[in-house]
């Protein structure tokens, strides 16, 4: 069975991906499972800073009060894990009615979610981590990373979720972007919503095989063509029409490498105020 996975921490974001989570799974029928990577670092971390200034007396004490120290530690970080598992499985019974089930895992956060991730996921993580949001961070470190490495769709979500009733679809022509019409086109999630299918750019006529296509399996289509900056213009774009979802993909030529690693793709998710769909 297909999986929706949500990215759970203690951050502010937790309480609106677990609606968004749900409302993915229902959408689509898939799976609801709540993800928690405890990324804690060990009491004796910095144990090799040291060990080279003490005498083997005093390390050997050290290593026994750490020993002792960690054991405490693990137990009480797993504490912690599970009783957030629980909260937001209980809340989303509650809410939405859905049965989760639970990952769990110890380490690096990145290294341990990419490896329990399947090409069909559909993973959503918030905008910032429980760290991040201490630091009054826009936009986590992690979520950008996650993003460019995630092999499956990523959707990120802010403080609040409302489940939209339209969407952007950023296109431009391109494989990729051809690729996601027509997932859009099967897509329970998005089908059943209106599609604004947004060019920025010189050649509008791109948008006429995308929009008939589209419409052509059913889909309600709004067309627009904009000229300008690519980032500004769906960003203003999203403002101006009060659209609750972005939908984004690969930019052909040499903005590709813009979108996954520069100023396109850190531009939209540090201003947009909604969630946003990244499809590869």
């Amino acid at each position: 069975m297909k999986r929706v996975i949500a990215c759970i921490d203690s951050s502010p974001c937790v309480n609106a991906l677990a609606d968004a989570a749900a409302w993915v799974a229902k959408q689509t029928g898939r799976e609801l499972v709540l993800l928690h990577i405890l990324d804690y670092y060990p009491a004796s971390y910095h144990l090799g800073e040291i060990s080279g200034v003490i005498g083997f007396e005093s390390n050997a004490m050290l290593l026994k009060e750490l020993a002792e120290l960690e054991d405490k530690q693990s137990e009480l970080a797993l504490s912690y894990s599970n009783n957030l598992l629980k909260h937001i499985s209980d809340l989303i019974a509650f809410k939405h009615g859905l049965k989760t089930t639970h990952i769990q895992e110890k380490g690096d956060f990145l290294e341990q979610s990419f490896h329990a991730l399947r090409d069909d996921d559909f993973v959503l993580i918030g905008r910032v981590g429980e760290r991040a949001a201490e630091k009054n961070k826009i936009l986590g470190g992690n979520v950008e990373n996650f993003i460019r490495g995630a092999r499956c769709a990523v959707m990120t979500v802010g403080e609040t979720f409302k489940p939209p009733t339209r969407f952007i679809f950023a296109y431009e022509y391109s494989p990729t972007c051809l690729q996601m019409m027509k997932r859009v086109a099967e897509s329970d999630l998005l089908r059943t919503l209106q599609c604004h299918l947004l060019y920025v750019g010189d050649h509008p006529e791109i948008l006429n095989e995308p929009s008939t296509f589209l419409r052509q399996k059913g889909l309600d289509v709004v067309v627009e063509y904009r000229y300008g900056d690519v980032s500004d213009n769906i960003l203003a774009y999203q403002q101006e029409h009060g659209i609750q979802l972005i939908l984004l993909g690969a930019f052909s030529h040499s903005k590709i490498h813009q979108f996954f690693l520069g100023s396109i793709t850190t531009s939209i998710f540090r201003n947009s105020k909604v969630p946003l769909l990244v499809v590869k």
